[in-house]
C-alpha cells in the first residue's frame, strides 16, 4: 500500500452526508487515499457498508462515529476512532440518540409551521430516508419546497443556532461522550476546534481523558493547523485530521482536500493499542 494521505472525517448518507458509502469508497480510491474514516453522526451503518466493499490491502476503512456533547454551554463534537461498533451498550445508546434526532426534527418542523411555512414532516422523512435525521435534512426539505433559495439561507433564516426554528439537541456531556468512546475501546478526538472557538476547553478536555484534537480540517486555516498541532503536543495528546466531507451539498465535495499524512494514522493506532 502506498502510504501517503488519509481522510479521517467523512460523512455518508447514513447521517447527514449526500454520498452513499459506496460513493465515498469510490472517490477515496480514485484519489489514492491510503485510509479513510467514516464518522457519521450517531450511526455506524455507513461504516459497515463501506468496510464490506474495500480490500484492506488497498485502503483501510477506520470504524468511527461523531457524537454531540455539551461543555460549558457550547456544542462540542467528539470523534471516536477504532471503536467497537458492535458493543451492546453503544448500540443501545446510538439508537436512543437517533430517536432524539427524529423528535428534534419534528419539533423544528412544528416551529417552521408556526412561522407560517407549511413544511411537512413527510418531506423531511423522505429526504432523510433511513439516515440519522439532522438539521441538514430539514434544510434540504426547505430548499425542495422552495421556502428558501439556498441551503445556507435555510440555516441563516431558520435553522442556525440563533434562528427561530432552532431546537437544541439532547446531548451527552463532554465527559460522558469521552467515557462512552473509551467504553468501546475507541480513541476520543475533539472535532474541528477552530469552529468551536474555545481553545481554552482543550486542556480541560484533555484532563477528562480526551486523546486528541483535529488539527487538519476544511475550515482550519494554515495557522490554525499549526496552532492545534502545538496545542496537542503541549497537552500530551495526538492530532488528527480530515475534510469533514458531507458530499457536494455546497457545490464542491471536500473529500481528500486536507493533506493529512499517513503518519497521523500511525499515531492514532498507537493510542488505540493502549486502550
Amino acid at each position: 500500500m502506498k502510504k501517503d494521505y488519509i481522510d479521517l472525517h467523512l460523512h455518508t448518507n447514513a447521517s447527514d452526508g449526500l454520498f452513499t458509502p459506496s460513493e465515498i469508497v469510490e472517490n477515496s480510491l480514485k484519489l489514492g487515499l491510503a485510509a479513510i474514516a467514516i464518522t457519521d453522526h450517531d450511526t455506524v451503518d455507513g461504516y459497515m457498508e463501506a468496510a464490506r466493499m474495500v480490500d484492506t490491502k488497498v485502503m483501510e476503512v477506520v470504524p468511527g462515529v461523531e457524537l454531540s456533547s455539551n461543555y460549558k454551554g457550547a456544542d462540542v463534537h467528539i470523534l471516536g476512532y477504532y471503536i467497537d461498533h458492535q458493543n451492546p451498550e453503544f448500540v443501545k445508546k446510538i439508537l436512543k440518540f437517533r430517536k432524539y434526532r427524529y423528535e428534534r426534527g419534528e419539533s423544528m418542523v412544528d416551529r417552521l409551521n408556526e412561522l407560517g411555512l407549511n413544511l411537512s414532516m413527510d418531506t423531511v422523512k423522505t429526504i432523510a430516508g433511513n439516515s440519522s435525521l439532522g438539521r441538514p435534512h430539514v434544510a434540504d426539505a426547505l430548499l425542495r419546497e422552495e421556502f428558501v433559495q439556498t441551503y445556507d439561507e435555510a440555516f441563516a433564516r431558520y435553522l442556525g443556532y440563533h434562528a427561530p426554528a432552532y431546537v437544541p439537541k439532547k446531548v451527552l456531556t463532554a465527559q460522558q461522550a469521552i467515557d462512552l468512546i473509551h467504553l468501546i475501546r475507541g480513541v476520543a478526538v475533539l472535532a474541528h476546534p477552530g469552529t468551536l472557538r474555545h481553545d481554552e476547553f482543550i486542556p480541560d478536555l484533555a484532563e477528562m481523558g480526551l486523546d486528541g484534537i483535529e488539527a487538519f480540517h476544511s475550515q482550519h486555516k494554515r495557522g490554525d493547523i499549526t496552532r492545534y498541532k502545538n496545542m496537542a503536543r503541549k497537552s500530551g495528546i495526538i492530532y488528527t485530521g480530515g475534510s469533514d466531507c458531507h458530499g457536494p451539498r455546497k457545490g464542491r465535495a471536500l473529500i481528500g482536500t486536507q493533506r493529512v499524512p499517513y503518519s497521523v494514522l500511525l499515531k492514532l493506532k498507537k493510542v488505540k493499542e493502549s486502550k
